[in-house]
C-alpha cells in the first residue's frame, strides 16, 4: 500500500529521523530484555544426592534473567551433624567437562538443623558470567570420625545457559 504523507506527516517523519540520526551518532544503543539472557536451570534431576552421615544435599542453579547465576542448596540433616555449607559455580566446556570458574564461597557458619526433618538452606550470591552453560556445585565442611576436616563435594544443579 502506497501512502502520501501531508505536510504534517513530512515534518512528523523529519522529527523521527532526526532523533533516531541523534541516537545512533551518540552511541546510545537499546538493551534486549534481560529475561532472554538465561535459561534452563533447576534443581537436581535425580532428586537429592545421599552423602555422609545421612546428609542429603538437593543443588539448584538458577539465571538471575540477565547474565547472573546463583544458587539455593538444600539439605538434609537428620543426624544433626555440624556441617559448613558451601558452593562452586562451574562452567561445561564443550567436552562437557567442567571447570570452576568462581567460589559461591561458605554460608560463613557451622550449622545443624533446627527443625524436625532436619532441612538447611543456603541461598548464594548472585555471578556474573560471561556466555557459557554453567552449573553451580553443592558442597560442605565436616568432620570425620577422627577429628580431621575434610570437604565433601557433593552433587550438581541443572544447567543455565547464559547467552546474548
Amino acid at each position: 500500500m502506497r501512502k502520501t504523507l501531508g505536510r504534517q506527516g513530512v515534518k512528523r517523519a523529519a522529527a523521527t529521523l532526526t532523533i533516531v540520526g541523534t541516537l545512533l551518532t551518540t552511541g546510545v544503543t537499546v538493551a534486549q530484555s534481560a529475561s532472554a539472557n538465561t535459561g534452563g536451570g533447576g534443581c537436581r534431576d535425580k532428586g537429592y544426592a545421599d552423602e555422609t552421615y545421612g546428609i542429603a544435599e538437593l543443588p539448584c542453579s538458577w539465571g538471575d534473567g540477565s547474565r547472573g547465576i546463583y544458587g539455593e542448596i538444600n539439605y538434609k540433616n537428620p543426624n544433626n551433624i555440624s556441617i559448613f555449607p558451601c558452593a562452586q559455580l562451574l562452567k561445561v566446556n564443550s567436552d562437557h567437562t567442567t571447570t570452576q570458574v568462581a567460589n559461591f564461597d561458605c554460608l560463613g557458619k557451622w550449622l545443624t538443623s533446627n527443625r524436625a526433618d532436619g532441612s538447611i538452606q543456603f541461598n548464594t550470591k548472585t555471578i556474573g558470567v560471561s556466555n557459557g552453560t554453567y552449573v553451580v556445585q553443592a558442597g560442605y565442611w565436616e568432620y570425620d570420625p577422627n577429628g580431621n576436616l575434610v570437604y565433601i563435594v557433593g552433587a550438581q544443579g541443572r544447567q543455565v545457559q547464559v547467552f546474548g
